[in-house]
């Protein structure tokens, strides 16, 4: 037996370094392996509520057969897992993490009643996440979510008036209009949901922020509500995240309180419509400019930004020179041109701890030689790789060579801007053996190696397309391709 040979510690610890994908071949090994791999299994839960054209919205789809097919099969494995937490207490205490894919046409009262009375009985919940407008997240279900709820990320409507009673929260997570390119899709710019747009002020978010503000040290915001934010709850920040919605200079207006009051700052996402005034925002790097931050993300579109000017690129590298604490960096400025691209590279190519690394390679195409000179500045720490290309029909192989020679990296995902890349999964999984998760254009594959033999899993669509950290095997992975 294997409990004679390892205390039962040790194999939980084994297991966990598993892939979920591969994990449930473990369960008729033994009874031991079966009791250890189950709480890790359901700890991290989805539910779909889902059918009629919504249904098909969600699969980007027009064949209603299939959609039902998929429905048919999500929603009864929805009811699955919500009737055994309401009846087996011990499972129910596995469950730590519930999403909810709500993509359905109708009012959905019975499916939302069943999650609401399911609830009371998954008492180690730490993370709730709401996806989709049908049905909207209420008050049917957000007031009887635990009080104890530590992680709440919702991209639907807010119930405001139900949020004051969840006083341990540390994550909050707002709704952003943004939706994002389905698999396999060569999409360049931000897809734009006005139903995800949120109804309320900014006064209204800071009014809630101040009643719920104690223990909150993460959060997601539009640039609007920047300004809303209580001063006393940037000090206490560590990951932060703000989406430009509308495209103007008066968005910008209280951007300056991040950069000034943000001081415990670990984590700083700058995400979608932004107009170039942002960039006078990115200061010389020095101990009153964010001295800890690890993560860093610029995420543009091109429609607000217009010509890249020579400025912006130097007050972004000046921003990012010397920091030695960075290992996390995603740079999208889908205006800039290949020279503004290669004036960052010395200075991306001198963060020494960088580990985890998106770039979009600007608007021109992108010829053999430009590769060569992109390959120089993979480090072999990384461990994780994005990279979105104009590709012009070029040999690739450059790159290709490039990213089999780096050791420890585990996951990568390359984005064809106007065009897929003629890319073959294989051909990375053979080169670069440390790879697990392989990506082309928001596809993603799972490998898996069993002796000589490479086997590849494709993540099924709607996996992709509302993906959360727990889909991947490092947090790194989903931090790097959430907002691609």
């Amino acid at each position: 037996m294997a409990s004679a040979l390892l205390p039962i510690e040790i194999w939980s610890h084994i297991l966990r370094q598993v892939p979920k994908s591969n994990l449930s071949q473990v369960l008729e090994v033994c009874s031991l392996f079966h009791d250890l791999a189950v709480p890790i299994l359901f700890e991290s839960i989805k539910i779909y509520f889902m059918n009629g054209q919504n249904g098909l919205s969600m699969l980007n789809t027009d064949d209603s057969l299939w959609m039902e097919e998929i429905a048919y099969k999500l929603m009864r494995r929805s009811w699955e897992l919500l009737n055994h937490i309401a009846h087996n207490l011990r499972f129910a205490s596995y469950v730590k993490s519930i999403t909810v894919i709500a993509y359905a046409d109708g009012l959905s009262v019975f499916e939302q009643l069943t999650l609401a009375n399911t609830m009371a009985f998954v008492s180690n919940l730490q993370t709730f996440r709401w996806i989709g407008n049908n049905p909207v997240f209420d008050e049917t279900v957000a007031k009887r979510l635990p009080p104890t709820l530590q992680r709440l990320v919702v991209q639907s409507h807010l119930p405001l008036n139900d949020l004051p009673h969840f006083q341990n929260l540390s994550t909050l997570h707002l709704s952003i209009p943004f939706l994002f390119p389905d698999d396999e899709e060569a999409h360049d710019d931000f897809v734009h949901d006005a139903l995800l747009e949120s109804p309320y002020t900014d006064l209204q978010i800071a009014a809630t922020l101040e009643d719920i503000s104690s223990n909150l040290t993460s959060l997601r915001i539009t640039a609007s509500d920047v300004r809303g934010v209580p001063i006393r709850l940037y000090s206490q920040l560590k990951g932060l995240e703000i989406f430009g919605t509308i495209g103007d200079d008066e968005e910008l207006v209280g951007l300056d309180l991040v950069f000034r009051y943000a001081t415990s700052l670990e984590s700083l996402s700058l995400v979608g419509y932004f107009v170039p005034a942002m960039f006078s925002f990115f200061l010389p790097f020095s101990s009153d400019t964010l001295p800890h931050l690890t993560s860093f993300r610029l995420s543009c579109d091109y429609s607000t930004l217009g010509e890249s000017n020579d400025w912006e690129l130097q007050s972004l590298c000046q921003f990012l020179q010397g920091r030695a604490l960075l290992r996390r960096l995603y740079l999208r400025i889908p205006t800039i041109t290949w020279g503004h691209v290669m004036s960052l590279f010395p200075t991306i190519k001198d963060l020494a701890g960088l580990e985890v690394l998106g770039l979009h390679t600007g608007k021109e195409f992108i010829a053999e030689d430009a590769l060569y000179s992109l390959a120089q500045i993979l480090s072999p720490k990384l461990r994780a790789l994005h990279l979105g290309i104009r590709w012009d029909g070029a040999s690739i192989l450059p790159l290709v060579d490039a990213i089999g020679t780096l050791p420890r990296l585990s996951f990568v995902h390359l984005y064809g801007a106007i065009g897929r890349l003629p890319l073959q999964i294989a051909d990375f999984a053979v080169q670069n053996e440390a790879l697990q998760t392989i990506g082309l254009n928001r596809a993603l594959w799972t490998i898996s190696r069993v002796g000589p033999d490479i086997l590849t899993e494709k993540w099924p669509r709607w996996k992709i397309k509302f993906c959360v950290e727990e889909d991947f095997i490092c947090e790194d992975d989903a931090w790097l391709f959430k907002y691609y």
